[in-house]
């Protein structure tokens, strides 16, 4: 398969993953948005659908319009058939509701529970031989593998109650008859809901930005030769028009704290999913797992890694980063739509030193900036970015290094990008 193919024409331009590769990091389903489901049409978000953009590449989307879509990459601007591959849309997940006074025979089918969707308080026999049947309160109880005491972030916000995680049996250490009511379980910190055990790191990161000033937050970054390698590849390609694209005329560098949450430490990682940020609004990959599985971390790859880019950018070295903040599900243009969004979704960015909390995972401050004129001392801007070998593009690094030092000293080591796919993903 050419290399244009292998691009995914989904909204965060990430790279497709070979099929094999993801059956064995995700079981048998495909991840949303970055990943071709087309020979294998069973989506991981039982909300998504696999639909085609065309006979050779489809995407686990939430909704599809056939015809062109305006967040595809420009030069991937072709129609979409929105076609469903392999079977027909799911309908809307059921919403979790309060559990009725007496279990019917739809709900437990005479003999078991299914899992998460069915009150499995009168009957707590689980289809599912790893599950068992974990009460919320005296009234709610839901088949899952496991269950963690206190409020789950992956509730929608409504029911972001306290869960006791008692075991329900049909034996009477646990009776949820209204009349024979247990004493009420306090509530229990979740791994996210308190500060981690993870390192404090301090470094610096760099970002390309117009003249415009705002607060950083969902948004990405970078180190200076991931950087570099964005100015080279979208702002200064030609491939979205001519001159600098989004108006792009320095480079920022932020002096930022990071601390990760616990969920990540437990796995060895720093460092979260690298997630892409259009407009303010995450685009994938996975954000609604990665933010509630993990908390609003923040996220990296290496270029040449998943998610994107995944081929050889002869910008040896070179990091992107992820920093998300409040309502990352909105973008900026819609966020004063839902006053809500904010207290939702906080996002990792908070005062002070982060904790690890899955809300406060990063901030930072503003640290010196380098105007693009100044790398073109010596040449045009053309001259400059022509090229792309690793001896030319590491003279390109070195020409933005030189006059960052030369401003502001050296930075401080930046720490290992040791996020993992198969440590996430794995099974």
């Amino acid at each position: 398969m050419p290399l244009l193919r292998q691009l995914l024409f989904a909204t965060a331009g990430l790279a497709v993953a070979d099929n094999l590769t993801t059956r064995q990091l995700r079981g048998s389903c495909i991840p949303s948005y970055n990943v071709n489901c087309m020979h294998n049409p069973t989506c991981c978000d039982p909300t998504t659908t696999c639909y085609a953009k065309d006979h050779a590449v489809a995407v686990c989307l939430h909704s599809c319009q056939p015809g062109i879509h305006s967040n595809d990459l420009p030069q991937y601007q072709t129609p979409w058939t929105c076609d469903v591959v392999g079977k027909a849309p799911p309908g809307p997940p059921p919403a979790p509701l309060p559990a009725p006074a007496a279990p019917t025979h739809q709900e437990s089918n005479g003999k078991c529970t299914a899992n998460y969707h069915v009150n499995c308080m009168q009957n707590p026999t689980c289809c599912d031989p790893k599950s068992k049947c974990y009460a919320k309160d005296d009234a709610v109880a839901i088949c899952r593998e496991s269950c963690e005491p206190g409020i789950h972030l992956d509730d929608p916000p409504q029911w972001q109650t306290p869960w006791s995680c008692s075991l329900v049996s049909s034996s009477p250490t646990l009776d949820p008859r209204p009349d024979h009511p247990q004493p009420p379980q306090p509530p229990q910190p979740t791994s996210l809901s308190r500060p981690s055990s993870g390192q404090l790191m301090e470094f610096v990161m760099y970002r390309a930005q117009n003249d415009a000033d705002y607060e950083l937050e969902n948004v990405n970054a970078g180190n200076l030769e991931g950087i570099m390698w964005y100015l080279q590849n979208e702002v200064f390609s030609g491939v979205y028009g001519p001159g600098p694209k989004f108006g792009i005329t320095r480079i920022l560098r932020i002096k930022v704290l990071v601390r990760a949450t616990q969920p990540l430490v437990d796995k060895g990682m720093n460092f979260g999913i690298r997630v892409a940020f259009d407009s303010g609004k995450c685009t994938g990959p996975d954000c609604a797992m990665d933010w509630s599985d993990y908390g609003y971390n923040v996220g990296c790859n290496k270029l040449g890694d998943w998610p994107f880019p995944t081929y050889d950018t002869h910008f040896d070295g070179g990091i992107w980063y992820s920093l998300p903040g409040a309502c990352p599900s909105l973008s900026y243009l819609h966020e004063t739509d839902d006053p809500a969004c904010k207290i939702n979704e906080p996002g990792g960015k908070c005062p002070g030193i982060p904790t690890g909390a899955g809300d406060c995972t990063w901030n930072y401050e503003n640290a010196g900036e380098l105007r693009l004129t100044d790398l073109y001392r010596d040449r045009d801007h053309k001259a400059f970015w022509a090229g792309n070998s690793d001896a030319e593009n590491q003279r390109k690094v070195e020409v933005a290094r030189d006059l960052f030092v030369a401003k502001y000293g050296p930075d401080p080591p930046v720490p290992p990008c040791d996020f993992s796919q198969a440590k996430v993903f794995g099974r």
